[in-house]
Parts: C-alpha cells; structure tokens; sequence
C-alpha cells in the first residue's frame, strides 16, 4: 500500500515544481509569494509522505524485559525503553520452544521483530526470549617469574613498570607453551624457571589479591644464565 503512494507523490511533485518554473519566468510581487507558497506547500507534502514511509518498516530490538501487560510488553535497550504491542499471530519462543505471553517474566533477555506503527510503537510478530549470555571475565598478566612454588603449583610474578604483583594457580586445565624452533609447543610447569618472562591469561579471584587461575600462560622469554665470577689472580 506504500509503493503505490510514491507514484502520485513524485507527479505531485513533479507538477508543482513546474507551475513554479512557468510563473518564475514573469516575476512579479505577487507570484513571487505564490510561488513561496507552493515550495511551502511541496516541501510539507515530501515531509510528510517521508514520515509515512518510515512507518511500518521491519524493525527490531533487542534487551531486557521490564514490564509485561495482557498484550504488550516494555524492553529496556542501549537506545531507551522500548513499547511492544504483541499481534495475536506472534510467534513467541522461550528456550527454543513455543511459548505465550503468560509464560514470560520480567528480567528475561528478549529479541522482539515486527513493524514500527505511527506512534513508535512495535508491532512485534516473533518475540525470542532466552538468557542474556554473559561474557566470561578475563585478565591478562605480564611480568617475570619470582617465585615458584612446586608443590602448590603456584607462580608469583611481577610488572615492573605497573609495580604490580600477581599470584598465577595453574591447574590441569592450564595450557603452557613457548616458542620452540619457531613453532608454539607445551611445555610443563616444571619448565618454568624463575627469571622467565610471561604472559598469563585466566579468570581472577574475586578479592583484592591479583590472584589469577591460569588457563593460557606463554613464556615470552627465558631466563638469562648469570655468568660466573671470573676470579682475580
């Protein structure tokens, strides 16, 4: 029903624009208000059949649900609130099953897709509601090797530059390698010798200790051997 608006707004158009170049050639006081108020009145025309056309485009938003009515619902976005009215054919699917309005609750993640009507309002035809996926937190430690406890299998090491002191727990899940022959290979805790330079990424404690459970830590550099004293005669 849009696409066939679009035709008669362009004749429209069209014919205006040439009324004001056949009155523009003979200018005079009074056509030149006349053809103000013809530019006026195309210029409100095109604004207008804009606005119409932006209405009821697909639309979709994405967030968590913070109000639930008969047959609508609010969505908390990045963008602000967002009102959706639920249209009596919606497909609503809850944890990859058919689901109803009656099921859903608040604080649930929610994927709305319909049609934007004149008022903002989303006339959503398939609601997904699911859990929010929540991003695994990770930290990433750099410093050189101080201390190694063999028994605990823990590291401290430390960034000289941040002054900064980390505890490293590896575990049977920790990968550990370093550059051999240009090619990455595991290597094991034993291998690790203080004065070594790594890089160690994992999942941090929840205190105000640096303490980091280790799931990829790569040997940057190893430890220099301090040359012997030579003695003087």
């Amino acid at each position: 029903m849009k696409k066939k608006i679009v035709i008669p707004l362009m004749l429209t158009v069209a014919f205006l624009l040439l009324a004001i170049g056949v009155k523009a050639a003979s200018p005079s006081p009074a056509t030149d208000s006349a053809v103000q108020e013809i530019r006026d009145k195309v210029k409100e025309i095109v604004q207008e059949k804009i606005k119409d056309t932006q209405q009821g485009q697909k639309a979709g938003f994405f967030g968590e649900i913070s109000k639930i009515t008969d047959s609508a619902l609010t969505l908390q976005t990045n963008q602000g609130d967002k009102e959706l009215q639920i249209a009596t054919d919606a497909a609503i699917i809850k944890s990859g099953k058919k689901s109803t309005l009656e099921d859903l609750e608040t604080g649930s993640f929610a994927i709305a897709m319909g049609y934007l009507e004149d008022t903002n309002l989303l006339n959503t035809k398939r609601l997904v509601v699911g859990k929010k996926t929540e991003l695994a937190i990770r930290e990433v430690a750099f410093g050189q090797v101080t201390d190694i406890s063999s028994e605990e299998e823990i590291l401290t090491i430390k960034n000289e530059k941040k002054s900064l002191i980390y505890t490293i727990e590896i575990n049977s899940k920790t990968v550990i390698t370093k550059e051999v022959d240009g090619k990455a290979t595991k290597v094991k805790f034993g291998d690790i010798v203080k004065g070594d330079k790594l890089v160690a990424i994992g999942a941090p404690s929840e205190n105000e200790h640096k303490i980091i459970t280790a799931k990829i830590i790569r040997i940057i550099s190893e430890a220099t051997a301090t040359p012997e004293a030579t003695p003087t005669p």
